[in-house]
């Protein structure tokens, strides 16, 4: 014996479609913001010799126009 249910269809709510396109763009807002950046002049010299700013070669800073 098959069973068959016929459910009404409701177009949905213009809120509710409002809030996922919210949801989404927050989401995605999240992902394209920037890094925070590491001040190499306010960083001790023992955390720059950790990362091996100390071992001769000049530190990488980038172009104020690149930020």
């Amino acid at each position: 014996m098959d069973c068959h249910a016929i459910e009404e269809s409701r177009p949905q709510q213009i809120s509710s479609v409002f809030l996922r396109l919210a949801g989404w763009l927050s989401g995605s807002a999240h992902r394209f913001c920037r890094l925070p950046r590491l001040d190499l002049s306010a960083t001790p010299d023992r955390v720059k010799r950790d990362l091996g700013f100390l071992d001769g070669r000049d530190p990488y800073y980038e172009d104020e126009r690149m930020r």
